[in-house]
């Protein structure tokens, strides 16, 4: 059994802390002890005790740095973790000198989980360069960039993209329809976008491209779920466009699975950032129909023609005319659904993150104690 802490400086619930979470319980349920330590006032630091798993409390906020560092050195003389996995650039300062100060030193993990740059300069060349003993992306996409851009060893970066529990996103068990709880009729075509109400995440796009397929589509209904910074702009976006009847905003959604197998197509506009998102990993399980725009990050997922289809980012037309392909060509939209159905399976399903991720920290942990019989991970570094 090993002790992990997890580090994650960030107060809000998005893709990213969703999956610092669904690791944790993943790996308590394999018999090793997870350690959240987040700010006492994020929504994982609740949710992580609302889970029973062990929370410690910590500031990440600059004035704090000094009592904070402390602190962090100290929990981990106290806990010994083997590893420490960090996830945020503050969080990953912190915990990365916290983590270099004691002996023995921990095995020091940063995590990436978004397709921003990072900068070349020495803060960011310390928690990618200087203290990790590796790098973990969500992305193949994101790996690259790190290697080619910020000069990472390739063999120090590994990409694992983020699990989804198959058990909950599986298309054969009933779910509530989403048609009969808005009173839709049942014939209409469906299409959804999934995701928090962020600039990058292209919300203005699927409105403009709902605008379009009105004119072509006029019993098509479209549904934004999620919540964020910009749910005001999205909701004078929708009525500016003069879309109230046709584009309908659910606010954040618990029940997402539900959600999902109600759409006749699941649409991420994203135009940047993106890692690889959950929701089309879900949509793909449920055997839901995807459209994504072609950043470097989602092709991986989705392969236009094979998995579902791909548009240029902030291409209204061109999405919209995907759309269009997926409710007029049932046949076409079956097919991309199983083909995506079976990747998800394959790829993207929670065993195979923890196998991965548990392969790394055994291969990571023998190693540091000197271990020569080390057994070889059914992977290597940077492969999918």
């Amino acid at each position: 059994m090993w002790t992990i802490f997890h580090t994650e400086a960030s107060l809000g619930w998005g893709g990213q802390e969703i999956r610092v979470l669904n690791e944790c319980l993943g790996m308590r349920s394999r018999g090793h002890r997870p350690v959240v330590v987040s700010q006492g006032d994020s929504v994982i630091f609740r949710k992580a005790r609302e889970s029973g798993l062990d929370a410690m409390p910590v500031s990440f906020g600059r004035k704090d740095y000094p009592a904070s560092l402390v602190k962090l050195i100290r929990a981990i003389r106290s806990l010994r973790p083997e590893v420490v996995n960090t996830h945020s650039s503050r969080d990953s300062w912190l915990a990365s000198v916290a983590a270099m100060l004691v002996r023995p030193r921990p095995i020091i993990i940063r995590t990436r989980h978004i397709a921003t740059p990072v900068s070349t300069g020495f803060a960011s060349s310390f928690i990618y360069r200087r203290a990790p003993d590796r790098i973990v992306t969500t992305a193949e996409a994101i790996r690259e960039r790190l290697i080619d851009v910020n000069g990472v060893e390739p063999g120090s970066a590994v990409s694992i993209p983020t699990g989804i529990d198959m058990s909950a996103f599986d298309p054969e068990l009933r779910h509530p329809d989403l048609r009969s709880e808005l009173g839709l009729p049942a014939g209409a075509p469906l299409v959804g976008v999934v995701s928090v109400l962020r600039s990058w995440k292209g919300h203005d796009c699927f409105i403009d491209a709902a605008g379009l397929l009105k004119t072509t589509h006029p019993e098509a209904l479209f549904i934004i779920a999620g919540s964020g910074p910009r749910e005001e702009a999205v909701r004078k976006k929708i009525a500016s466009s003069g879309l109230q009847k046709s584009v309908l905003m659910l606010g954040h959604r618990a029940d997402v699975p539900s959600v999902l197998k109600s759409l006749d197509a699941f649409v991420q506009p994203s135009s940047a950032n993106e890692g690889m998102p959950q929701s089309v990993m879900q949509a793909m399980a449920m055997k839901v129909p995807v459209v994504a725009s072609d950043l470097p990050s989602l092709r991986e997922m989705v392969e236009d023609g094979k998995t579902g289809l791909v548009f240029k980012v902030d291409d209204a037309g061109g999405l919209a005319g995907k759309i269009a392909m997926l409710i007029e060509d049932r046949l076409l939209a079956r097919r991309l659904s199983v083909n995506a159905r079976r990747l998800a399976v394959e790829r993207f399903s929670m065993d195979r993150m923890l196998d991965r991720t548990e392969d790394l920290y055994r291969g990571l942990v023998l190693s540091r104690n000197g271990r020569t019989d080390i057994h070889s991970p059914s992977w290597k570094a940077g492969t999918r």
